[in-house]
């Protein structure tokens, strides 16, 4: 996909548009290859423990805000060892992972078997529609190329009345074209928030929810507190003030180090609507 460097930056960098969003089946599938086990790579694929550090912030941004009572069959987009569904575990009958990588998976978690599943490049997920009363999917959506098409095929096996909650970045995590950008798979991107929105608007999801979170003072302060404070839920309340008092300052792509104190990442939770599935 040739484009100019003023046309990249103002269709994608100013966050009117989604990189990959629009790219060929060639270019999805070049995708989908490079970050099929990048993860992984990247050190995630220790099973001995259950290192996880985001439960305070998943419960305090979403899984708090669920209604009460159980999920008869739960999804997990991207979920990898299922550590996510820590904090509702107990209310979920039956859990599928959507995961492309191999390293990422395990038989159980705490007693509840997990069946994987392998995903298609091309985002069709291999599942009947209205199947799901609970979609999570932390992180994994700007792994992805073809977001949008994702998020409609949440909306398509969503049951009516069944919940979705997502935490993406929403900041275009620097230059994407610069090269290897340290910490972060190759392709890897932020979703512009209100792509993100509408797409999920678009799917026949009714938004209950929508925080930015994950401001980077929280992470400086975990390193002084030897934590990652995401891990409680006082933790989360403070990142959430801190977001709070920076979300004037919100854009999609940073040009200068003032810009980048902004929260970096959305948590949403939406309910499908009790519509005719589509």
């Amino acid at each position: 996909m040739a484009t100019t460097s003023d046309t990249f930056t103002e269709l994608y960098l100013s966050g009117d548009r989604l990189w990959g969003d629009d790219f060929t089946p060639q270019q999805i599938d070049e995708w989908f290859a490079d970050e099929c086990e990048a993860y992984a790579d990247l050190g995630g694929s220790d099973t001995t423990a259950e290192k996880y550090d985001y439960h305070g912030l998943n419960w305090q941004n979403g899984y708090r805000l669920l209604p009460p009572g159980r999920f008869t069959h739960a999804l997990g987009v991207g979920s990898s060892f299922g550590f996510e569904f820590s904090p509702v575990l107990d209310r979920i009958d039956e859990i599928t992972i959507l995961e492309p990588s191999t390293r990422l998976r395990r038989k159980e978690f705490r007693g509840m078997p997990l069946r994987y599943v392998d995903p298609s490049p091309t985002g069709v997920m291999p599942f009947q529609s209205a199947t799901f009363d609970l979609v999570v999917c932390f992180g994994v959506l700007h792994h992805i190329a073809n977001v949008t098409k994702i998020i409609h095929e949440m909306g398509r096996v969503a049951s009516p009345g069944g919940w979705v909650v997502i935490r993406e970045p929403v900041i275009s995590m620097g230059d994407w074209r610069s090269g290897r950008r340290p910490g972060l798979t190759k392709r890897e991107r932020g979703i512009p928030r209100k792509l993100l929105e509408a797409a999920l608007r678009d799917s026949g999801f009714l938004i209950k929810s929508s925080m930015l979170c994950c401001m980077p003072l929280s992470q400086r302060i975990s390193r002084l507190v030897g934590c990652n404070i995401y891990a409680s839920r006082l933790g989360a309340v403070i990142d959430r003030s801190l977001s709070i008092a920076t979300a004037w300052n919100y854009r999609y792509h940073a040009v200068n180090s003032w810009q980048k104190l902004r929260p970096s990442s959305v948590f949403i939770v939406a309910q499908r609507e009790w519509a005719t599935v589509r």
